[in-house]
């Protein structure tokens, strides 16, 4: 079943001008538009859509150190800092919860990488611990499988998908911050090689400073002003269900599938 998004109202008069223009009201720019407008620039955020419609309220919504690539824990280590701060900061409700992670196999190579992974985590402060068999059955009481261990991550949590990118906007709007939905951009206005405006179904909004947080179309808009951006498609499946009694406690990764309560 399809989750029911928060509608976030539009603002009221279309500007001329802007410090900053965000191109997409997904996660990635409406968080940045909470954080510009926090800072006390004059941001506008532009939607084709609605805001956090797409693939932003699509997902899991993790948010996890657990298995990470080196090179992106740092990032996620700041990162869960921050979605720890976000819900008294903005005064809204992004339905983050530091309630663990677990993930669960039956595989001894993977025990064995999570291990390895576990190891070179610890420089970084991240704490995750290896799961035997019986703790990975304990963890998730709604499995009938025969795990051979697990992996589990106690400071790593989740936010709610369907809250997340509209509080993080609707708190940018209490700052002053702008809201246009169902208005697409058309392109970047370039005076002497530098941007000078941005183009919409609306009229020119001038400013010199443009995030493009356009997640799957970004690529497409870069091209027309010969930038080239490679992204990479990915075709998965999620659902969403009826309430059912809680099988688990936490987000649960497993080779075959995934889920969270």
């Amino acid at each position: 079943m399809p989750a029911p998004i928060r509608y976030v109202q539009d603002s009221a008069n279309f500007p001329d001008s802007a410090d900053v223009v965000v191109i997409g009201a997904g996660i990635a720019g409406a968080a940045a538009t909470w954080e510009l407008a926090k800072q006390g620039l004059k941001v506008v955020l532009i939607e084709k859509g609605l805001v956090g419609a797409e693939q932003s309220s699509r997902n899991w919504g993790w948010c996890r150190q657990q298995n990470r690539d080196e090179r992106e824990l740092p990032l996620i280590i700041y990162a869960l800092q921050r979605w720890g701060e976000l819900n008294d900061e903005t005064g809204e409700e992004l339905g983050f919860r530091r309630s663990g992670l677990v993930y669960a196999t039956q595989e001894e190579s993977d025990i064995a990488a999570w291990d390895k992974w576990i190891q070179m985590a610890k420089d970084y402060g991240v704490r995750s611990s290896i799961l035997t068999a019986e703790q990975a059955k304990a963890m998730t009481p709604g499995s009938t499988t025969n795990w051979r261990g697990g992996l589990s991550a106690p400071t790593d949590g989740h936010a709610e998908p369907r809250l997340a990118a509209p509080g993080l906007v609707a708190g940018a709007l209490k700052k002053g911050a702008l809201l246009f939905q169902q208005c697409a951009v058309r392109g970047l206005d370039i005076a002497a090689g530098r941007v000078s405006g941005v183009w919409t179904e609306r009229g020119l909004i001038k400013t010199s400073r443009v995030i493009c947080a356009a997640g799957a179309w970004t690529s497409m808009f870069c091209r027309r002003h010969g930038i080239d951006l490679p992204l990479g498609n990915v075709i998965g499946t999620a659902f969403r269900t009826q309430p059912i009694e809680q099988a688990i406690a936490m987000p649960l990764y497993t080779p075959g599938f995934a889920c969270r309560p």
